[in-house]
Order: structure tokens, then C-alpha cells, then sequence
């Protein structure tokens, strides 16, 4: 069975009449009606009864035809799709994205592709970083958007943003007035973070930097979600320290103070497969992502 006798088929059904049906295909009857039955041959199934006065279609040959005319629709569909995508800028961009690139990142990306590439459509999937690696080097996302941390997959990538932390304090704080707020004012409070199943790359740049400020950060709750994170916050069960972007968000009940930025900061970058990359892919990737960063250069790992 081939499409060219689902077509066959189709016709015939619509014009119960193999010689009109002929007519309109441009063919002659006999090879028609032997098309029609190999097919029926092939599926064990009659399809039309058959007289010398008239052809009708059997109970079979009617839902035959309802869902022959689901796949070549379908076909239809995508030839039509595949044509657009070879002629123009056209097509789907599978997009990971860390937690935090929700908030920066994704909103410059989306207005940089529908300015510049409007037939494509943004598919984006939260993901932590580490399964992000995983779905682009197996081909399952075209893009990730991830927190910059040592890896070893063969993955093209490219640094496209940096930000400072700051502190969430609850209404009210102590230190929400506080003249020179630094890192180390938090050494005394209880903090609440994303848990390290849920964020490990920044889980362990907080630790880095609460260290680097010369104290061991006192974890009393963990979140799987920068809102969690806030209402924990509005809660007073403790303090937090997020990526600068997240004060976007405006949670009512909490406050976000800026940290200097000897505080640390928040490092991603934007990776993608060689091997499984698609010309729009590519194309995103040379036109869109230098644009994020500042002469950043995509190269791969070691």
C-alpha cells in the first residue's frame, strides 16, 4: 500500500464511478481498477461492491475512506510544512531553560525570534541544567539555556548572560533599612534556597559565595521554586539569596536588596548539539545568541 493508491482510492469513493474517477486522474479504467484491487488485496478488506450499474462503498471502505483522507490531509500537512521550512526562516525551536532565564533570558530570546524569524514558533520546557545537557546532546531539545558548570559533553556552547545576587528579606526585616548591606550581615540568619535536586548549579554558587564572604550558610528550608523561595520568605522562616533577575517578580510581602558585587554572581550560557542541530537551530544560534552576550564565542568542551 502507497499513498499514490490512497489517493486512487479516494477518488474512485468520492465518484463512485470508476470511469469518472479515471477521467480525473488522467489515466485509463484498467489500471485503475487493479490498483483498487491490489489495495484491497493488500488490506484483505472489500472495499466497494460492484455492479454493472453502479459502484458503492462497503461499511469497511467507509471508514477506509474517512481515514484515508486523515493521512493524506496529513501528508498534505506536512509537505506543505516542509516546503516552508526549505523556503523560509519557518519551523519549531525546542528551547530549555533554567529557573532563573524565565525571568531575563527567555523574554529577550522570544522578542529577538519573533523579530526576526516570525514563522517559528518557541517551544520551552524548565529544566535543570543537567537534563538539559542530557535532552540537547541526545537531540530532544535543540536549545538549552543553563547555569555555566564544568562538563564534559561534546556540546557547542556559548556564555549569553551574568548576573549579581540578592537578598529576599521579609516586610519588616531588620535589615531591610541597613546602610553598606553585605553578604556577611546574612552569617546569622536562617536561610531558605532551591533544594540542590532542584538547582545544584545554584545551590553550590550560593554555598561559594557565603564562604567567600566568611561564613557557612545556615540552611533551615528548602524550595523547589524561586515562588516557593518568596512565600517561605513572607513567612519569616528565614532569608534567601537569588539571581538579581528574580526581583522581577515583585512578591508581595518581601523585599529584594541589592548585594555588592564581590557578593558572586550567576553565570549562563547557551548550549547546542552539532550533530543533531537543524539549519534553524543554526541559524538561531549564529544570528540570535551573540546578541545575548558580549562578543561571547561559541566553542566546544575539552
Amino acid at each position: 500500500m502507497d499513498m499514490r493508491q490512497l489517493r486512487y482510492f479516494v477518488m474512485v469513493a468520492e465518484e463512485l464511478s470508476f470511469s469518472r474517477a479515471a477521467e480525473r486522474l488522467h489515466m485509463s479504467q484498467p489500471p485503475l481498477s487493479q490498483h483498487i484491487k491490489l489495495l484491497e488485496e493488500d488490506i484483505g478488506v472489500q472495499l466497494f461492491h460492484r455492479t454493472r450499474r453502479e459502484v458503492k462503498l462497503t461499511d469497511a471502505g467507509a471508514v477506509f475512506l474517512r481515514e484515508s483522507r486523515l493521512l493524506l490531509g496529513q501528508m498534505k500537512t506536512a509537505v506543505s510544512a516542509t516546503v516552508r521550512a526549505a523556503q523560509s526562516d519557518a519551523g519549531v525551536l525546542r528551547l530549555g531553560v533554567a529557573t532563573s532565564a524565565l525571568f531575563h533570558v527567555l523574554p529577550t530570546i522570544i522578542e529577538m525570534v519573533r523579530e526576526r524569524y516570525p514563522g517559528v514558533e518557541v517551544s520551552v520546557s524548565d529544566m535543570q541544567s543537567q537534563d538539559q545537557i542530557t535532552a540537547v546532546s541526545h537531540g530532544q531539545l535543540d536549545i538549552g539555556l543553563v547555569h555555566i558548570r564544568p562538563d564534559r559533553s561534546k556540546l557547542l556552547r556559548m556564555p549569553i548572560y551574568q548576573e549579581h545576587y540578592m537578598a529576599v528579606l521579609p516586610q519588616g526585616h531588620p535589615l531591610a533599612d541597613k546602610a553598606d548591606f553585605t553578604l556577611a550581615d546574612l552569617a546569622d540568619e536562617p536561610m531558605i534556597a532551591l533544594s540542590r535536586e532542584s538547582g545544584p548549579t545554584v545551590f553550590d554558587a550560593i554555598v561559594a559565595s557565603c564562604y567567600e564572604a566568611g561564613f557557612s550558610p545556615s540552611f533551615k528550608h528548602a524550595a523547589r521554586s524561586p515562588l516557593t523561595i518568596f512565600q517561605m520568605v513572607r513567612l519569616g522562616l528565614g532569608v534567601a539569596l537569588v539571581p538579581r533577575s528574580y526581583a522581577s517578580s515583585a512578591y508581595p510581602g518581601v523585599l529584594f536588596r541589592a548585594l555588592p558585587p564581590t557578593a558572586g554572581q550567576v553565570r549562563m550560557e547557551a548550549i547546542w548539539s552539532e550533530k543533531h542541530a537543524s539549519e534553524l537551530t543554526l541559524k538561531i544560534a549564529r544570528d540570535i545568541l551573540p546578541r545575548l552576550g558580549t562578543g561571547a564565542r561559541a566553542d566546544t568542551d575539552a
